[in-house]
């Protein structure tokens, strides 16, 4: 038709393309491309015409589709066509030949997804069964390699407070932010021994902490066991606030003594020096994940001496699932942080257009080292440890042994917060890592706004994804 288009007045002839995905969680992570009419997005064409596309181009416009997007896209086949004088082709020579785009292939064991997928729905049902997931937004969890980055599932359940509706948001793993309560504690500790105001397993007392003209401020366990002595790994075994608040106090150049008065002049400093450790670790920051616009936390810049005092222990920034996965994979890690990866490579396509040789691994980033010492990470490693396997009556994380198949080490987060008519509610998170001596997985779990307070279910999901991936990928 295309040849005698001439004698066919007010037809021609292109053709075109339609990319197919098929129907999983990670449907949302793939992201889309244009249209044929719409072509290159207007902010980016200038960019894209210097790398030899055309106008009408389709190109991959989010998330995968975009991150890989001159990956995925194929080269145009570029011929010549000889005419005669009467405008009739005589001949088509080929200049440069077509070819297919290349192939991504993810490092998520689809398997290993929908189980989590599975699990993740399952808790959220029980928990909208007996009432306390009613005012949640949904479940997320991340899980990754600690040394290479990476991810082995990302999931999430998305909660419609007004219809009820359930559906899956992989994205909001790296879209949606969330107060992170006690799991960031490690970081405040290693905040204290870059500035100076710790050292090594250093001792603190453990007591209310009572500010002048301000109501006091307690751990969980509040006046039970009154004043006592406390250790690093204690006030991570424990979920230590007031070790956390001494330590913030510290960071200011203040020693904490009852009903103090604090000055604040140097606040916008001190929230400065937490808010870049916190960043080592991949909180607060760009994960690097290959995947673009992802959220990089909630981090007001605006902050009173009260916000700057909670943010020590996990109750005033956001963060991603994603980040909290990053920060427990750089702990794991031995402070090595490594950006979090979708895809493992390259690949080429064989004689019938499916999955050919690789051509290119996705090597593992290293983005930065977390600059404290081998004996201040083993401290982090220890206290983890003893949040699971600790024995006193205040050890937080038992939940994450209890019918582990693996050694797990983790730390657990009560958020605080207030939902419909003023009903209290947590987010009740945990981060973890196994095997404990030798990780090969870190996990993060996030439930928002859970109204029943004695049900901390986040250690549980965590150690059953890590059992998950027991079942699916045995570990040494």
């Amino acid at each position: 038709i295309a040849s005698i288009s001439k004698e066919m007045p007010g037809i021609s002839i292109s053709t075109s393309w339609d990319r197919k995905v098929l129907e999983t969680s990670l449907s949302s992570i793939v992201g889309s491309v244009s249209s044929e009419k719409a072509g290159l997005p207007a902010e980016e064409a200038e960019a894209y015409l210097k790398k030899g596309y055309s106008l009408n181009d389709r190109v991959g416009t989010s998330y995968l589709e975009k991150q890989y997007e001159e990956t995925l896209q194929g080269k145009r086949s570029v011929k010549e066509i000889h005419l005669d004088k009467y405008g009739n082709m005589e001949s088509v020579d080929t200049i440069e030949e077509g070819s297919k785009g290349n192939n991504i292939k993810l490092t998520i064991d689809l398997a290993f997804q929908d189980s989590v997928d599975a699990l993740l729905k399952s808790y959220f049902n029980s928990e909208l069964g007996n009432g306390g997931a009613k005012y949640s937004e949904g479940v997320y969890a991340v899980a990754l390699n600690p040394k290479t980055g990476a991810v082995l599932s990302m999931s999430g359940l998305k909660h419609d407070l007004k219809t009820g509706d359930l559906t899956p948001d992989s994205l909001g793993t790296v879209t949606n932010v969330f107060v992170p309560g006690s799991v960031v504690k490690a970081a405040t500790i290693s905040s204290g021994w870059e500035n100076g105001v710790l050292s090594g397993n250093q001792t603190l007392t453990d007591q209310p902490i009572v500010f002048q003209g301000s109501a006091p401020i307690y751990s969980w366990y509040k006046l039970a066991y009154g004043s006592f002595p406390i250790t690093a790994v204690e006030a991570l075994e424990y979920s230590s606030n007031a070790y956390m608040v001494q330590t913030a106090l510290g960071i200011m150049g203040q020693t904490y003594q009852p009903n103090m008065f604090v000055g604040t002049s140097n606040l916008e400093t001190a929230m400065g020096k937490l808010r870049a450790t916190f960043g080592e670790y991949g909180l607060g920051a760009a994960t690097g994940i290959d995947l673009p616009d992802e959220s990089t936390g909630f981090v007001p810049k605006e902050y009173s001496f009260a916000n700057y005092i909670t943010n020590a222990f996990g109750q005033f920034d956001n963060y991603t699932p994603m980040q909290l996965a990053q920060y427990v994979a750089t702990i794991a890690n031995d402070g090595v942080r490594v950006a979090p990866r979708i895809v493992e490579g390259i690949y080429g396509n064989n004689d019938k257009g499916g999955l050919g040789e690789l051509i290119q691994a996705i090597d593992t980033k290293e983005i930065n080292k977390v600059n404290i010492s081998e004996s201040d990470m083993a401290i982090l490693h220890q206290g983890f440890y003893q949040v699971s396997h600790g024995t006193s009556g205040l050890t937080t994380g038992r939940a994450f042994s209890n019918g582990a198949a693996v050694s797990i080490s983790g730390k657990t987060g009560t958020a605080e917060s207030y939902v419909a008519g003023g009903q209290e509610a947590n987010n009740t998170n945990a981060v973890a890592y196994a095997p404990s001596d030798n990780p090969q997985i870190a996990v993060a779990v996030v439930f928002p706004h859970n109204t029943n307070l004695t049900n901390g279910v986040g250690p549980s999901i965590a150690r059953d994804i890590i059992n998950l991936y027991q079942k699916y990928h045995p570990m040494n």
